[in-house]
């Protein structure tokens, strides 16, 4: 089978070589139309064209390999491993989109091997939903010259640039689609505790008010004595399991996961605009092309859909 080269590509796209040449080497100083970007990604898979990785690497000193690091145990929620599908898809989406391709591994926050990055020589890394010990843990372990972006994590380091919902906006929105303030709030369990402390104090409830899921039959527990209440659950996943408590109140729906379509059209739903994770991606493609600029703030919020 005849090898297809850039020259091929070109042809099927309508395009010049050199254009094909700068979206598929990730050129960052050229001024291309997603339109065309796109174009030419279509007719490289179109045209099944393989890129000599190795030799790129050898020439630029760079992988265009982009880690994400999820922390997982055996002992997590069902819907953990859903959790975060709709945010790497939209990582993946717009990385491949300039020529970085993702992998994901799954570590153990009580023993991780990290290994896996040094390896694959990755150019940057994506952490989502490990505690404060882990984040610095993964920083420590790769040194400086590979970006760490932290997403669900709340560590206050100004290094490191993170992607949180933008909880005291969805709080307040909550509120507006049950037409009253909430009585208690149940949320997902996050692994930062300070980002965990954050949502509490964002809340404005008492501890005794507040659930953090850690189980079913907890669960049951905190429920039982809140007939009529209103309340705030974070995260549709968790939202579904709570729909097959016996519980006749009122509950609003912070969609974190980016899957509002799980529940019901009756439910009260608060959805963010993901947009945030393109914004993410542009970050972390700058801070692997450009290691010294310093970008702010170092905080991205997750908003409120329009």
């Amino acid at each position: 089978m005849k090898k297809v080269t850039i020259k091929d590509i070109a042809k099927e796209a309508s395009v010049s070589i050199a254009t094909v040449s700068y979206i598929l080497n990730a050129v960052g100083n050229q001024s291309i139309s997603e339109e065309t970007r796109e174009k030419v990604m279509k007719a490289a898979q179109k045209l099944n064209y393989i890129r000599n990785l190795n030799a790129r690497t050898l020439k630029s000193g760079k992988s265009e390999l982009i880690g994400i690091l999820l922390p997982q145990t055996s002992g997590d929620s069902y819907w953990s491993t859903y959790r975060y599908t709709e945010a790497v898809r939209l990582l993946g989406k717009h990385l491949n989109r300039q020529g970085y391709h993702l992998i994901v591994s799954y570590i153990d926050p009580i023993a991780p091997k990290l290994d896996v990055v040094l390896e694959r020589e990755m150019d940057g890394v994506f952490v989502l939903n490990a505690s404060q010990k882990m984040f610095y843990q993964i920083s420590k372990r790769f040194g400086v010259g590979i970006p760490l972006i932290g997403i669900d994590i709340y560590n206050e380091d100004p290094l490191f640039h993170k992607l949180i919902p933008d909880f005291d906006a969805a709080f307040a929105k909550a509120s507006e689609a049950l037409g009253r303030r909430f009585d208690f709030l149940i949320i997902d369990d996050y692994r930062d505790k300070l980002l965990l402390d954050r949502i509490k104090q964002s809340s404005g409830l008492e501890d005794d008010s507040i659930h953090v899921y850690s189980g079913d039959k907890k669960l049951r527990s905190f429920l039982s004595g809140r007939s009529g209440q209103f309340g705030c659950a974070i995260n549709e996943f968790l939202f579904t399991r709570i729909m097959n408590e016996p519980f006749d109140g009122k509950l609003a729906a912070l969609c974190t996961s980016g899957c509002p379509e799980l529940l019901p059209p009756s439910v009260p739903k608060v959805v963010f605009n993901l947009d945030a994770y393109r914004i993410a991606s542009e970050l972390m493609i700058h801070y692997i092309r450009k290691p010294h600029e310093s970008i702010e703030p170092k905080i991205t919020l997750l908003a409120m859909q329009e």
